[in-house]
C-alpha cells in the first residue's frame, strides 16, 4: 500500500509521521499536475507513471525530510543526491517544477530489496532508470 504526498505541503512532516511513524521503506519522486501524473519520454518508451527517482530509507521522516531540503527553491542543502541532480540543470526544475513534485511511500521491512527490484523492473521496461536516479 502507497501513500502520496506533495513534496511542498508545509505539513509533510507530520502527515509521513502521522501515517508511518519511524518506519521506512521505498519512496519515489513522482510528477504530478491537475490530478493525473506526468509522463515522461524515456529511451525505450513512455514512464505514464512520471517516476523521477526511486530511492530507500529506514526511516521515511528523515530521509524525506533531507530530501525535501535538497530540493527546495530556497534551500542550499546537498544532502540528498536527487535533489543535487534536481538543482544541476535548470531544464530539469524547469519541466518539472517544485510543485508538481509528490512522494510515493511505501513502507518495507526489506528496504534495499525492494529499491533493487523497482530500479530493475524500471530498467528493464524502459532501458534506464529513473531520470534522477545514478546508473
Amino acid at each position: 500500500m502507497s501513500d502520496l504526498f506533495q513534496i511542498n505541503d508545509k505539513d509533510l512532516w507530520s502527515l509521513i509521521h502521522n501515517k508511518h511513524n519511524d518506519k521506512g521503506g521505498v519512496y519515489k519522486i513522482i510528477a504530478f499536475q491537475g490530478g493525473q501524473r506526468i509522463s515522461i519520454n524515456r529511451f525505450l518508451g513512455t514512464d505514464k507513471d512520471g517516476i523521477l527517482y526511486i530511492g530507500k530509507a529506514t526511516s521515511f521522516i528523515d530521509r524525506v525530510i533531507e530530501l525535501k531540503k535538497s530540493i527546495a527553491p530556497d534551500y542550499n542543502g546537498k544532502g540528498h543526491i536527487c535533489g543535487r541532480r534536481y538543482k544541476s540543470n535548470p531544464k530539469i526544475a524547469e519541466s518539472f517544477p517544485y510543485e508538481v513534485l509528490f512522494i510515493e511511500l511505501t513502507e518495507s521491512n526489506k528496504p534495499e530489496e525492494l529499491e533493487k527490484q523497482l530500479l530493475n523492473e524500471y530498467a528493464k521496461i524502459f532501458g534506464e532508470v529513473p531520470p534522477l536516479n545514478a546508473i
